[in-house]
């Protein structure tokens, strides 16, 4: 537990440090007013310090669902869905469900594993609000401010979840 939140802590200040200081490099490219320059820097550093710790931990939730299950991407969704998509079991909903798990069956060879999915709710998340965070705070280069915090945090996203999966695996043999 306290491992845990000093590797959360020390990512978080990392992240702020990183962020900010590229921010700062991005923005002196347009300007050379240092007050938006620092707010630019203070708003990217502290957005993406306090991102990563919530990024993590979504993380961590969505390795919990996915897991080291197999899906067929197109059904994703209503696989994710199913038990609760419907409020009554009837004949449609165990129709419902009956034909997905024959699909599910049918394409095990060729689906992809969670681990690959598990990243891409907190990547979306996080991609969202650091666009929206730079555009209320009006930052002038806002693509090449953005750009690397949501590259990296896709690189992040992927290689904790593989890490999640192998420790997993490891604890599991």
């Amino acid at each position: 537990m306290i491992f845990a939140f000093v590797r959360l802590a020390i990512s978080g200040l990392i992240a702020f440090f990183f962020y900010a200081a590229w921010a700062y490099y991005a923005n002196s490219l347009v300007t050379d007013d240092t007050n938006i320059l620092y707010k630019a820097a203070l708003v990217q550093g502290t957005y993406s310090g306090g991102i990563t710790l919530i990024f993590t931990f979504v993380l961590e939730l969505c390795h919990k669902v996915f897991r080291n299950e197999q899906y067929c991407l197109p059904f994703v969704i209503p696989t994710l869905a199913k038990p609760s998509f419907f409020s009554k079991e009837c004949a449609t909903s165990k129709a419902f469900e009956a034909s997905l798990l024959n699909i599910e069956h049918a394409r095990k060879g060729s689906c992809i594993p969670g681990m690959l999915i598990t990243p891409l709710p907190a990547i979306a998340v996080q991609s969202v609000f650091v666009i929206g965070v730079n555009i209320a705070f009006m930052t002038p280069n806002l693509w090449l401010t953005v750009a690397p915090s949501i590259f990296f945090s896709a690189v992040y996203g992927y290689v904790y979840s593989v890490s999640l999966t192998k420790k997993l695996k490891h604890v599991q043999a």
